[in-house]
């Protein structure tokens, strides 16, 4: 939740070991990404690398599912690069925060479930995979997530650091606003946690229960740091609250939609119809509660993100919006 910075967002921090430190861990999370691209490029040219079961391969949607997964995660070494970059400070606001906040949204519930569950229970035999595949994935897509977050913390300390340790209250136009967005998407995200866990209850299997818990604990999470930002409450821990659940309600939605509208295997016996609506639901309210965190966070002052193409936060034009509050 990231708006664009102000004067003194530039900290001494990127002098002493930053940029380093951020090259270190986006070469990291690229290399992280080698294995599964790998094993979708083997799939995608008729080489089944890890399938015992290769019906699983030829449903009409799955070579389109992995070409964009490859793509998701090429996109993943592109953002490596650029958090990396001695002129992150400098890249325009949104091609920053959009894909971080959604590898957020996709990495962190990987990171929390779907290892451990993958180490700690016996290697599933229906899958139609070998069993060294779920840990190679998502012990991968943990180390992306890891490295990644890590070096966006990193950059996000630096360039916006000042904004989110300040009070901020969204002021004239931008008030009703913030406030239909904090507000239905609050409700909206409730309703998605709340059918998520009805959804995993009524399945009667803890290996579909335990994610849609942790998901929908997250969801509340990110509502709770969404509500401490509207009402001014400065601070990281709001901050990454808001940005962590409102990134998980918005992938998990998208994730679930994707695989549907592939008609792939993933989708295949996709949960009960409560769990259909949370996906919707949390895809609806993830976006409103992110636009809502953007918000509350510009405040008199801000930038809109995105502005400034190509130049630091505190050279940026004030919004509209900024201006006919202060004016």
């Amino acid at each position: 939740m990231c708006p664009g910075g102000q004067p003194g967002s530039m900290t001494s921090h990127d002098v002493h070991g930053t940029p380093t430190a951020r090259r270190i861990l986006g070469a990291a999370a690229a290399l992280a990404t080698l294995p599964y691209v790998t094993m979708k490029i083997a799939w995608l040219t008729g080489n089944p690398v890890g399938v015992t079961d290769p019906r699983i391969l030829e449903g009409a949607g799955m070579p389109v599912m992995n070409a964009i997964t490859v793509l998701l995660d090429l996109c993943v070494v592109a953002l490596a690069v650029a958090l990396g970059s001695r002129t992150a400070l400098r890249f325009p606001v949104l091609p920053v925060l959009l894909p971080a906040w959604v590898a957020t949204g996709l990495l962190v519930p990987i990171a929390l479930v779907s290892l451990p569950m993958t180490l700690v229970l016996p290697p599933a035999t229906a899958t139609g995979m070998a069993t060294w595949v779920h840990p190679m994935v998502y012990g991968g897509f943990t180390v992306q997530g890891v490295c990644l977050l890590t070096a966006f913390a990193l950059l996000a300390r630096d360039r916006w650091g000042a904004r989110v340790t300040t009070h901020h209250r969204a002021e004239g136009a931008a008030r009703p606003l913030l406030r239909a967005l904090a507000g239905g998407g609050a409700v909206t995200a409730a309703v998605a946690a709340g059918l998520r866990v009805v959804g995993g209850w009524g399945s009667g299997d803890p290996v579909v229960l335990v994610p849609a818990v942790v998901t929908a604990v997250l969801i509340v999470i990110g509502v709770a740091g969404i509500v401490g930002l509207t009402a001014g409450r400065p601070g990281w821990p709001v901050a990454v609250a808001a940005w962590v659940g409102s990134a998980v309600a918005f992938a998990d939605g998208l994730y679930a939609t994707a695989t549907t509208m592939g008609a792939t295997e993933l989708a295949a016996g996709g949960g009960s119809p409560a769990t259909g609506v949370a996906h919707v639901a949390g895809l609806l309210a993830g976006f409103a509660l992110a636009v809502a965190g953007m918000l509350s966070m510009s405040g008199p002052g801000a930038a809109l993100p995105g502005a400034g193409h190509g130049v630091p936060d505190e050279m940026r034009v004030q919004s509209p919006v900024a201006r006919s509050a202060q004016g």
